[in-house]
Order: structure tokens, then sequence, then C-alpha cells
């Protein structure tokens, strides 16, 4: 099997799993440097719960070992997010909807390359930053070298 194939085999199983539980597949990392392991990232709006993992992980397991999915040993990680994982995608945008983020620009943008505000809005190819004043800037999201989640205590 091409690795292609079974990427997208794994990813489906992932997905099929993670949505009996009502999570969302955020990423699926396969590395093959020895031992090999496959890393998968779920999300839920009510955070992630050790024991879904367990389940996801036991249910993509068995899918892999019954479709012979993937060849040799391998060990399988089932994890959340994270609090500061960058924010790169849509869905991400999605997530992130009206919780306070920190972006960094390649370039400056009205003299200064950091920005610290909620996210409003994203569209196609922008993203809207309401800053502590109340003022929205819009960012190109090609512009933008890193967003993440701003966590406070």
């Amino acid at each position: 099997m091409k690795s292609s194939q079974m990427r997208e085999k794994i990813c489906a199983a992932a997905e099929k799993a993670a949505a009996r539980l009502d999570y969302e597949v955020v990423e699926v990392e396969i590395l093959r440097k020895e031992p090999a392991r496959i890393i998968i990232t779920v999300y839920h709006a009510d955070g992630v719960d050790i024991d879904d993992c367990a389940e996801i992980s036991r249910d993509v397991d068995e899918q892999i070992e019954n479709e012979d999915l993937f060849p040799g040993a391998y060990t399988l990680e089932v994890q959340s997010p994270g609090l500061d994982r960058p924010i790169r995608s849509r869905d991400d945008y999605r997530r992130n909807l009206g919780k306070k983020v920190e972006v960094r620009l390649y370039k400056k943008l009205e003299n200064k390359k950091d920005f610290v505000g909620i996210l409003a809005d994203y569209g196609e190819d922008t993203v809207d930053i309401r800053e502590e004043d109340g003022r929205i800037v819009t960012l190109d999201s090609k512009s933008i070298s890193l967003m993440r989640q701003v966590i406070e205590f």
C-alpha cells in the first residue's frame, strides 16, 4: 500500500473513532523514524478527556491491525491540541473565535509586528483581531507568522 493511501486510511479511522465520541481530529502525524509513531490530535469544545483518548486509541489501533494499515511496529498516541498549539487553519480559527489570541506578523503593519486581542472574525484570506481599545485590525492570513491563544491565569 502506498504511503498516501495508508495515511488516508489511518486519518479516516481516526476521524470515525473521534466522531463517535463527538471529537474532531485536528491533526494526524505519522513519524516513521524508529520506533515509528502515529500521533492523533483531537479536540472537543469541553476539553479532552483521557478516557476518551484511550477509547479513540483502542478503536484506531484495532482498525490499523485488522486492515494491516501500518507495516511493522508502531506506537499510537492520542492527545489534546494543548493550550499553546499554534492556530493555523480555518478550523483552528473557528475553534478559537471569541478567544484572546496573540499574533506575530512576518512584516510590520501600522509600525508593529505583534498584536493581542480577541479573534473577532475570519474570512477566506483575512483574520480580524479586536484590540483592547475596541479597534478591529484586519490581517492578511498569509502575513501571519504565528498565532496562538493567550492563556490567562
